[in-house]
């Protein structure tokens, strides 16, 4: 059977939108005829309440769909980071729980009450070793003949198979400010576009509309010959989800009618390390 790909942005702890959007998914493919082919682009935790439930809705789509994969995003880099690390850089880990959304992750899969980051480490890895796995399996970059996908975008000075990881998850103004040709067309999360729509430009197609603050998750839809483009969204409107279906592109791109000049900073960046200890004592005081 052919396969459709179904790329999905970040979804930061947004189940709700998720659950919405998946089904859409599985209605859009039946009637295509094809397998869906689910591509998370990463940074399924933080910020949004409910991390837990979303992995467990990203743990079920890799099992019903094997195609599909999980693109490892920042966030869920960091979190894996803390929960399988030996030792722990407390003063990153509290940057991570107090600025970029790791307390709501904490507090999704129950751990506050731990006593040390190792405790909640090994409570995590011992209820939820799908979710663990699905981490470590997660991919930097997946590559098809015409598009690209991954977390936060390319060096556009580098070929498609020799990018480093961190940029992958990371970068911004190289990759955004790009204006040349690239070797695939991007398909890629981590910045959030400035109007909370999808931003399709010659080489790259945004689609990180901010779900956790916006309430909009969007997928965009690609047939199996990579010509026929069109997306889906899920909406939180007046207490209820939304799914709607957006243009069909038939592979032509149109240039948004502004730049990128969103709520994107390097703020979720807390590579920089100081002490490093094993956690003890209350991870939350």
């Amino acid at each position: 059977m052919a396969h459709a790909t179904y790329a999905i942005g970040d979804v930061h702890g947004r189940a709700d939108l998720l659950e919405s959007l998946l089904a859409a998914i599985a209605g859009d493919a039946d009637a295509s005829g094809a397998e869906p082919r689910v591509l998370f682009l990463g940074d399924i935790v933080d910020r949004g309440p409910c991390s837990r439930e979303a992995m467990d809705l990203v743990c079920d789509t890799l099992a019903r769909w094997p195609r599909s994969r999980l693109i490892r995003g920042n966030h869920d880099a960091y979190f894996l980071d803390f929960m399988t690390a030996d030792q722990v850089d407390e003063d990153r880990f509290g940057r991570w729980v107090r600025r970029i959304g790791g307390y709501q992750t904490m507090e999704s899969y129950g751990l506050l009450s731990a006593g040390s980051i190792r405790d909640a480490a090994d409570r995590f890895r011992a209820d939820h070793a799908s979710h663990l796995q699905a981490l470590k399996d997660a991919s930097p970059i997946v590559v098809d003949d015409r598009f690209a996908y991954v977390h936060a975008g390319i060096d556009p000075t580098r070929s498609i198979g020799d990018q480093a990881p961190k940029d992958l998850m990371m970068i911004r103004d190289r990759f955004l400010d790009h204006e040349g040709q690239l070797s695939h067309i991007i398909v890629h999360g981590h910045t959030p576009t400035s109007d909370s729509m999808p931003d399709s430009r010659p080489c790259r197609i945004a689609i990180d509309t901010g779900a956790y603050a916006s309430g909009r998750l969007t997928c965009l839809a690609i047939s199996a010959d990579e010509r026929n483009l069109h997306f889906l969204f899920a909406t939180a409107s007046g207490g209820s989800i939304e799914v709607a279906r957006g243009r069909q592109t038939n592979d032509r791109f149109f240039p948004a009618e502004s730049e990128i000049s969103g709520p994107h900073s390097d703020d979720d960046d807390i590579s920089v390390r100081s002490r490093v200890g094993t956690g003890s004592g209350s991870i939350f005081r």
